[in-house]
């Protein structure tokens, strides 16, 4: 924040909305996206109980499965403006519209996974871009993942063993920030 503070831009302060903004978007991105990574791959596990228990068993397994539960289930999708008109692949752009980023679908791209819509907690080859790529990347994405292998590494010392409730909808969210908002798990 103090270096927003003093930010200049053509020797003038920054606006005081595009401060305020800026905090905000820190404050929000660094917990909605968080959250809904931590509630994929509890869903994930919760659904899969061979690679829960996995990792209780080789706990150094952690850090790959990290980035591979990142890779399965993104939370983000961004979009951007077109800059100019272009045509990519066959698709037609106009300056001014709007594009989605889809980092999930990039992340499942066979040319560039073995095997991309099998959820490998092993994965040593793992260039996903749930974080997004080049300038655009997240200023967050390391403590991202801290948080992530942190939360799982807590939840399975305690919890060991949890499946999803039988009869009870796990409940979505949509937009561009996907994660479940209701997970209803038992403790068998």
């Amino acid at each position: 924040m103090s270096e927003l503070l003093r930010a200049e831009v053509d020797g003038a302060p920054l606006d005081d909305g595009i401060v305020l903004g800026m905090a905000a978007l820190v404050l929000i991105a660094g917990v909605d996206t968080t959250w809904s990574a931590i509630g994929s791959s509890l869903w994930y596990l919760a659904r899969h109980p061979e690679d829960q228990k996995r990792l209780v068993a080789e706990p150094e397994l952690m850090a790959t499965a990290t980035e591979e539960l990142l890779r399965a289930f993104a939370p983000v999708t961004m979009a951007r403006v077109v800059t100019g008109d272009l045509d990519y692949g066959g698709c037609p752009m106009k300056q001014g519209d709007k594009v989605l980023m889809n980092f999930p679908a990039a992340n499942r791209d066979p040319e560039v996974f073995d095997r991309p819509e099998s959820v490998l907690l092993d994965r040593a080859h793992n260039r996903h871009v749930a974080f997004g790529s080049g300038i655009h990347r997240c200023a967050g994405s390391n403590l991202a993942r801290m948080e992530l292998r942190v939360a799982l590494e807590e939840w399975l010392s305690v919890l060991p063993s949890f499946a999803l409730e039988e009869g009870r909808e796990t409940l979505w969210a949509g937009g561009q920030v996907r994660g479940p908002r209701v997970l209803p798990v038992v403790f068998p």
